[in-house]
Order: structure tokens, then sequence, then C-alpha cells
């Protein structure tokens, strides 16, 4: 009795240590990812955690958020099933200059019904997207902006609101990060302004 309780005590002892040892490389690999980034940790917002679950269709926990004025970048894990492994996420959100309706680009699924086409065949080849409005999505998908999405094939986005969410496979890394900055950036300067006003959501 008294070894079996000996070998319990053990074994708890070592798995605090491997949880803590666990612990403290997460945050090492966290306090990296800030520093390269050049963003300010803070408490996840519940609105990106909301947006998060939207993008991947399934309720997740959203942690590690760091931000700044137009920006937020944040961890997201999700469990397809209670025996799935946790997938191991992340979202990127920057500001617009005003909310407008739902629109998701993302790349190529043919079985998606009704994907909307454009004029640009090799953004056809390349993308799908989904919106419930047809002029609205051919207003802001311009052809300067179908273009540009053809530098950043791999890139999934979406228009939640008064930000623009991408999502991706992987925790955010720095590089992760200045790539969807600059694809952003890329789709902002070249939308139509009239689109803010035209299609501005109430």
């Amino acid at each position: 009795m008294i070894i079996t309780v000996v070998v319990i005590a053990v074994l708890a002892a070592g798995l605090g240590a491997l949880y803590l040892q666990v612990q403290q490389r997460q945050k090492a690999f966290f306090a990296d990812r800030v520093a390269a980034v050049g963003l300010t940790p803070a408490p996840v917002e519940p609105w990106l955690a909301d947006a998060a679950s939207r993008a991947f269709g399934v309720p997740g926990n959203a942690e590690r958020m760091v931000r700044d004025q137009r920006l937020w970048v944040c961890d997201f894990t999700y469990q397809a099933s209670r025996t799935a492994t946790a997938a191991k996420c992340h979202v990127i959100a920057m500001s617009l200059p005003t909310a407008l309706p739902p629109l998701a680009v993302f790349p190529r699924n043919p079985m998606l019904p009704d994907n909307l086409e454009f004029e640009s065949a090799g953004f056809n080849r390349t993308f799908s997207v989904q919106c419930a409005d047809r002029r609205y999505a051919s207003a802001l998908l311009t052809p300067r902006v179908l273009e540009w999405l053809l530098h950043y094939p791999k890139l999934q986005w979406r228009i939640d609101g008064n930000v623009l969410i991408a999502w991706g496979v992987g925790y955010w890394t720095a590089d992760t990060v200045r790539h969807t900055v600059t694809a952003f950036d890329g789709v902002l300067a070249r939308i139509d302004p009239y689109v803010f006003e035209e299609f501005r959501a109430h």
C-alpha cells in the first residue's frame, strides 16, 4: 500500500513538472512571436473569438491575442469531435472604414453550390466566393482586386462586419501576419471608395 502511494506521488510530481515545462515553452514561444511581430499582447476580445468561430464554422478557444490600432491576431483551437485532436489555427483581423455585408473568398472549392464567377478566368480557377448579393460582390471584387488576390492564392478571408478576417492552420507567426497584412492592405487600396457608401451595413 505504501509503495503504491509513493508510486502515485512520484507520477503526479512528474506530470506536474512536465506540465510546467510545457507551459514555460508555450510562454517562451509566444514571447518570441510578440517580439518578432511588434504588436502588443492583450486579452482576447469577445467579438474576435466569435468571428474566429464563424470563420472556422465551429466553436473553439481563442487565445494569445496581440493587436495594434487596426490589427488583431490570435491563436484559435477547436475539436471537430470529442475524440479528435485539437486543431491549432489562427485568425488575423484588420479594421475596415465601415461595416460591410458578408463576403468570403477562399481557395477554389468545386463542391460549393452557386459559386460566383468573375471576369478573370485565373481568379475563377483559383478562388471560390460566397456572397448573397452578386451586385455587391462584383462592386467590391473589381478586376484590380481580382488581379491582386492572384498573388495570394492560398489566402482565405471574409468580411465580418467592420473587419477583414483571414484564417489558417497553425498558430500565427510573424511571417504569417506580415503576409496577411500586405495582402489586406492591397485589397483595401484597390476597393472603390463608393463601395463603403453604397453597401454600408446597417
